[in-house]
């Protein structure tokens, strides 16, 4: 008779605790979510924007679509408000967690970044390693035509920057993360990379854009932005740099730095080291070892001057020259180093070593 009983206790316990192991109660299938690939955000008017979304399809929906992704945009105050404006016409859940990368409209990074930033981070609901670029033409085109080379939605353009895949030097990959840090930061300015539309790929990069305080005020060309990758650590990979006497190929930099502030004015010297190879010669001119190094230090100084000039004009420090002299300055001068930066004094010295110059046609 006891052995009933305690038999019952544990049956009515057992009961008790079926409901608590009934699983997830909101959770969603995936095949009842719409995966974001990559997000646009374009300026529609002073106070309203307009968000383009685009979700890779499964492969059983693509057999009766022919598209193997599908785009929706949709006008909105915020982007939280178009976004759940969406939600009304959607059979499935917006899953913006998965993506890739995040497009600005030109116009919307001229207007300022902070206010169609915030809310990535404060409510977590895009990756913090999403890629961004600003883009220059129609965001419906980019968004609506298929990726040349097959690629899913956002992973077409992560791919376009990453290093591993088809990123080079001159393609400065920035993250979600970097831009939005370098929002509150007074010592250091945002670069993004610059697209626009292209007539035979989704588009093409022009270079990189200048950011002061958040809003666009100048860009960088292609070979100025090789020179910030060098100057910046962030140099990957290898470029290649067309010379009127050869074409020569960088490999490797190191970069060493030295800083200080004389009666308020930050001195900063600069020592890069480059190892090159030579991989093609001009079959015009005459030329020797040392005047190949002659010309690519002419051509890196000529596009150093060119991009120090650009920067320091609108006090945008985007190579972090500020962050060193931190421990030099109050709390308090943060604010005013854009305006120490107009005045610093930067100087650079080029070391090239060449390599594979053992050929016939050098002496």
């Amino acid at each position: 008779m006891r052995g009933k009983s305690k038999l019952l206790r544990w049956m009515v316990a057992g009961c008790c605790v079926l409901p608590l192991l009934s699983g997830c109660w909101d959770a969603k299938d995936v095949d009842n979510r719409l995966l974001v690939g990559a997000m646009g955000l374009e300026k529609t008017s002073e106070s309203t924007l307009k968000v383009w979304l685009r979700f890779p399809l499964p492969s059983a929906t693509q057999e009766s679509t022919k598209k193997d992704f599908f785009v929706m945009s949709q006008s909105g105050r915020t982007v939280p408000d178009a976004i759940n404006k969406m939600r009304y016409k959607l059979p499935k859940s917006v899953e913006s967690s998965s993506t890739r990368a995040l497009l600005l409209d030109e116009s919307l990074a001229q207007s300022g970044l902070s206010p169609y930033l915030e809310f990535a981070v404060r409510e977590r609901s895009i990756p913090l390693d999403a890629v961004v670029a600003v883009v220059k033409g129609k965001m419906e085109r980019i968004f609506t035509v298929p990726n040349p080379t097959g690629e899913l939605s956002g992973i077409y353009t992560k791919l376009f920057f990453e290093p591993y895949a088809g990123g080079i030097p001159r393609k400065n990959k920035t993250l979600l993360w970097e831009v939005y840090s370098k929002l509150y930061n007074p010592l250091h300015a945002n670069l993004i990379p610059f697209l626009t539309e292209g007539s035979q790929n989704s588009f093409v990069l022009t270079g990189n854009a200048i950011f002061m305080q958040g809003k666009l005020v100048g860009q960088l060309n292609k070979e100025e932005s090789l020179l910030y990758e060098i100057f910046t650590h962030r140099f990957h990979d290898s470029e290649v740099e067309l010379m009127n006497r050869a074409d020569v190929r960088i490999l490797h930099n190191h970069m060493h730095m030295q800083t200080s502030l004389k009666n308020g004015k930050p001195l900063i010297q600069l020592h890069c080291s480059l190892v090159t190879t030579l991989v093609d010669r001009s079959s015009f001119q005459h030329q020797d070892v040392a005047g190949i190094v002659a010309e690519l230090k002419s051509i890196l100084s000529t596009n150093a001057d060119s991009m120090f000039a650009k920067t320091q004009a609108k006090g945008a420090d985007i190579f972090g020259f500020g962050n060193h002299f931190r421990d030099r300055l109050h709390p308090s001068e943060f604010d005013k180093w854009p305006d120490m930066f107009k005045n610093a004094e930067i100087k650079y010295t080029f070391y090239i070593t060449m390599r594979n110059t053992g050929l016939e046609f050098l002496n």
